[in-house]
């Protein structure tokens, strides 16, 4: 009788305390819990995997700021680490401000992990103000828009742009999306108007949005949120392209298990109270 009274009275600090370590500990030392793959998420692996070191490049648009950089940016790395693995080249671009920041720091990042040319197996046009001008104009001319890079450098004078002119030119967009401007603007103009093949990472709360669009093929792929990031990098993984820690296989092992242990005290609190009640 005591056992199951007790368990109707756990102290408020053990419940917070235990669900903190349980937080804490997969970020300091990964746990690998198993990830179940969704097919959208395949499909967009599946579209760069397709290509090869002779496809045309692909353009990641960094349509997010600091605030969704824990689902967003590992996505950024993951798409990023499967390019630069397989040879293939990279066009990085904005349509945020903020989102210059979080590719120079991905570059940074993975400068450590592969030897790649700036110009020649990557370029990164930056930012530009204006979300219809600037995605019309690139259908168009990516000159037009970006006559220079976000170093100043003439897009001429690049390798990499040389043959690089339009959307024509481009194998798959991937936007990485927490909002306007962003996934929606790409498949307006680009997508809708160019035809070019759209991929779309977004945050958890704008996936249900994206879904439809996958469906009628419009959108090549879909990675929503954590959870998405963490199946890509687990695609990537398995193919042997990057090794190491991932930040969002650690984030959803914390979420896991912590949702686990609030599971677990809802049912011990509960088991308490009805046989306590059933014993008055």
């Amino acid at each position: 009788m005591k056992l199951f009274e007790s368990l109707t009275k756990i102290p408020r600090r053990i419940i917070f305390l235990t669900i903190a370590f349980a937080v804490a500990i997969p970020l300091i030392i990964p746990i690998g819990i198993p990830v179940n793959v969704m097919p959208q998420s395949k499909k967009l692996f599946d579209a760069v995997e397709d290509l090869t070191s002779d496809s045309k490049p692909v353009l990641i648009s960094c349509d997010f700021d600091p605030q969704s950089l824990p689902e967003l940016y590992p996505m950024l790395l993951a798409v990023m680490r499967q390019c630069f693995s397989k040879n293939v080249k990279v066009i990085l671009m904005a349509l945020w401000p903020q989102g210059t920041g979080m590719v120079e720091m991905g570059l940074e990042e993975l400068s450590q992990e592969f030897e790649k040319e700036y110009g020649v197996d990557y370029v990164f046009l930056g930012y530009k103000f204006g979300v219809a001008a600037v995605l019309l104009g690139m259908g168009e001319n990516i000159r037009g828009v970006f006559p220079v890079d976000y170093y100043g450098n003439p897009l001429d004078s690049l390798r990499l742009m040389g043959s690089t002119r339009n959307y024509n030119d481009i194998s798959l967009i991937v936007t990485l999306s927490t909002g306007d401007p962003g996934w929606r603007q790409w498949l307006l103009f680009a997508q809708s108007r160019y035809g070019a093949r759209l991929g779309v990472g977004v945050t958890a709360v704008s996936a249900a949005d994206v879904y439809p669009y996958v469906e009628t093929d419009q959108v090549t792929g879909l990675l929503a949120g954590m959870k998405g990031a963490s199946e890509y990098e687990t695609l990537v993984q398995r193919k042997g392209y990057a090794e190491g820690i991932f930040r969002a296989s650690q984030g959803m092992d914390a979420q896991s298990l912590g949702h686990l242990l609030i599971m677990i005290f809802i049912i011990l609190g509960n088991v308490g109270y009805f046989y306590t009640r059933r014993k008055k």
